[in-house]
């Protein structure tokens, strides 16, 4: 898994993998600012229908998208 220790972070995986291209509210992901380190679970926000491919550089470049969802890691069939 990308980012060592079983943390699966979004930012690390290729632009075509199915997390990067699924919407936030069905992947069970956290995120972290890079700023403060507080954790957030996005998927009530606004954005949470949003693919982590689709949000603009800010919520990219501020914040470690990290998978909390065992399910989700697992390739779609």
């Amino acid at each position: 898994m990308a980012g060592g220790g079983g943390i699966v972070k979004l930012h690390e995986l290729p632009p075509d993998h199915h997390l990067r291209n699924a919407p936030i509210r069905s992947i069970g992901a956290a995120i972290v600012c890079r700023h403060t380190k507080s954790k957030r679970d996005p998927s009530t926000w606004k954005i949470k229908d949003n693919t982590y491919n689709q949000l603009n550089d800010s919520w990219q470049n501020n914040f470690d998208w990290i998978v909390t969802d065992e399910m989700s890691i697992r390739p779609l069939s």
